[in-house]
């Protein structure tokens, strides 16, 4: 016999393919043997609710015959929010110094890079006129130290000259002269050095 879904799945449960009201095997529509069982069972349950609602640190107390129940609610009294405040503060107030230290330490250093750079400025600028004066100095030196130079040389040719056409007792004061140019030039040259 072939079965319909409906059977296969009250089958599948555990049940006849044939409900009990349709005529399974059991059941008989026209049995009268069939016996009607009425049992009424009334169950009454007591719930007492013992709940209590302690607000701030409050204690409260329950009885229910010799039992007694008791509910101390301990809170923080706003110690923890406390503490988080404080967190807060404190983390806010090293914020704001952290910036004012970072803001002071950049003006410092742009002050520092300025005073820097004005200094800079005015050490180039004397050492720039020092060498100049330095230069012109050393200018004037030379010059001198040539003018000395070609003096001299005039002086000792012409020292030279007359010697050749003096006599040969003259040749010693002759060179004496000589002397006494070289020392004139180098006194000179002595003076325009200081």
């Amino acid at each position: 016999m072939i079965k319909s879904r409906a059977q296969i799945g009250l089958m599948a449960l555990g049940l006849p393919d044939k409900p009990l009201n349709i005529g399974g095997p059991e059941a008989k529509r026209s049995s009268s043997d069939s016996s009607n069982t009425n049992t009424t069972t009334n169950t009454t349950t007591n719930v007492t609710d013992r709940r209590m609602v302690n607000d701030g640190g409050g204690a409260g107390v329950d009885g229910n015959n010799n039992t007694t129940f008791n509910s101390v609610m301990t809170t923080d009294l706003g110690a923890i929010a406390g503490a988080m405040d404080l967190a807060k503060t404190s983390v806010q107030l090293s914020h704001d110094n952290m910036t004012s230290a970072v803001g002071l330490a950049d003006q410092t250093f742009n002050k520092s890079v300025d005073a820097n750079t004005a200094m800079f400025g005015i050490n180039a600028s004397n050492m720039l006129t020092g060498f100049s004066k330095l230069l012109d100095a050393s200018n004037s030196v030379i010059q001198t130290a040539k003018d000395v130079n070609q003096t001299a040389t005039q002086d000792v040719a012409a020292a030279w000259q007359a010697q050749a056409s003096t006599s040969s007792g003259q040749k010693f004061m002759v060179a004496g002269g000589l002397v006494l140019a070289g020392i004139v030039a180098i006194a000179a040259l002595r003076d325009h050095r200081a």
